[in-house]
């Protein structure tokens, strides 16, 4: 396979979408992980001791959808224009909509499974799968135009991980069809439901944190370009070795041999991704770590962790396959999705405040006083410290409230915090012939 152009560092301004329309994603997920974490610190023990509760399937969807899945798509619709010079059709529209029925689909989900009501898997299907269909047409649609050079890797992982969202949502579809119309039809909801989590996490969110990682860690992070072998082929070779794992399971004989192997060099392949990483973030040319550098290790460190636990289990447990759950979808994803916010929400605002500096006349405030970076450390202090003891409720369920209460105040800081740069963008644009308060912090 040719291998596609390395990603640039330069980013293009010229069609930029308002702010709005990634802020309402960003400053919506913080909640929904809040909401999450606050039901499992109610309902406490009982929702770890096995993944398929409807309890923990609840607290679940809250965490992947309202919050990641969340910060995803207002992150795409923000960077395709940016990043790869792509314009999403009606952006503005679209992302409005969609953000409202990710938000209203994901309660009325969470809501169905907690009291196991079909009236309410059917308005939740509609809701969801109506705009994540809308996001995925109107993303069809934009990557049909020319790119720009040097985005190559980017966009090429963006396209692979929309098509594994597509998967995960038609997986996802016939699993609540499933409970919005009880006994209509039998389906396997064991391997839908692996299939289904698989999809999700290694496939949407995976490949996109990849495809972002080439652009984010040089430009915000100061890291070495990621090496030629992967931003090749290389985010081609995880969805091909996804499809071998999905197509492969239940097979006997040497297909049984065949999955295990494909099963084994899909970990081995996110392991040289979160080794690359972690190696290039420790080389990286500025020495002292701030909380984007700290959260993208962790989540590097969390998705090995999660591969080794899932080769080597220490014993047959029950337990281990919520703390593989955990650390992908806590330490992996949630880690890196909240190291991107503290990057890309105060680096926009800046970039918005700039163009409001024609008409005020003043110079706005610098990134770091945005968004000051002890608040973001302490608020990655909480979710560090929350995200191990959740994972040690995994094995001491008695342990689940007060890992969860620990999240949920780590989930609320990060709201607090991004919100403070919003603040601080209407403050300018309401009153831009005023002062623009910006307290003084030293780094």
């Amino acid at each position: 396979m040719k291998p596609v152009d390395a990603p640039q560092r330069a980013l293009s301004f010229g069609d930029h979408p308002p702010l709005s329309l990634p802020l309402r994603f960003f400053l919506s997920a913080p909640l929904f992980a809040a909401l999450a974490a606050g039901l499992l610190a109610w309902h406490g023990a009982p929702a770890l001791l096995t993944r398929w509760s409807p309890q923990t399937l609840a607290v679940t969807h809250l965490l992947v959808l309202g919050c990641l899945s969340m910060t995803m798509i207002g992150a795409l619709l923000q960077l395709l224009p940016v990043v790869a010079g792509i314009q999403v059709p009606r952006a503005a529209r679209v992302g409005a909509v969609v953000h409202a029925c990710l938000c209203a689909g994901t309660l009325v989900l969470a809501c169905a499974f907690w009291q196991d009501s079909p009236a309410l898997f059917r308005v939740a299907m509609a809701l969801l799968l109506g705009g994540l269909l809308l996001f995925v047409g109107a993303c069809t649609v934009a990557m049909w135009q020319y790119h720009l050079p040097g985005s190559g890797a980017v966009v090429a992982g963006i396209r692979l991980a929309l098509a594994a969202l597509v998967l995960t949502m038609t997986l996802g579809g016939m699993l609540a069809s499933a409970f919005a119309w009880p006994g209509l039809i039998q389906l396997p909801l064991q391997r839908l439901t692996d299939l289904h989590a698989m999809w999700g996490m290694l496939g949407w969110a995976g490949l996109l944190v990849i495809a972002i990682a080439f652009q984010v860690a040089p430009m915000f992070m100061l890291t070495a370009p990621y090496p030629r072998h992967l931003t090749g082929a290389y985010a081609t070779w995880m969805f091909l070795l996804l499809g071998a794992v999905s197509l492969s399971g239940g097979w006997s004989g040497r297909g049984a041999l065949l999955h295990t192997t494909c099963a084994f060099l899909l970990a081995a392949g996110y392991a040289l991704f979160g080794a690359t990483t972690l190696h290039l973030l420790a080389r990286r040319k500025r020495p002292r770590a701030d909380p984007t550098t700290l959260y993208w290790c962790t989540a590097m460190a969390s998705l090995l962790a999660a591969i080794g636990l899932w080769a080597w289990p220490s014993a047959a447990s029950g337990a281990t396959p919520l703390a593989v759950g955990v650390l992908l979808v806590a330490g992996f994803a949630l880690s890196a999705v909240c190291g991107m916010l503290y990057k890309i929400v105060p680096f926009l605002t800046w970039y918005h405040l700039q163009q409001l500096r024609e008409t005020s006349g003043r110079k706005p405030p610098s990134i770091s006083q945005i968004i000051p970076e002890r608040h973001a450390q302490w608020q990655f202090g909480a979710h560090a410290a929350g995200l191990l003891l959740l994972l040690a409720a995994c094995y001491q369920p008695a342990l689940a409230r007060p890992a969860a209460a620990l999240m949920c105040a780590a989930c609320l800081a990060l709201w607090l915090n991004l919100g403070r740069a919003v603040r601080l963008y209407r403050q300018s644009r309401n009153a831009p012939n005023q002062h623009l308060s910006v307290p003084h912090y030293h780094e």
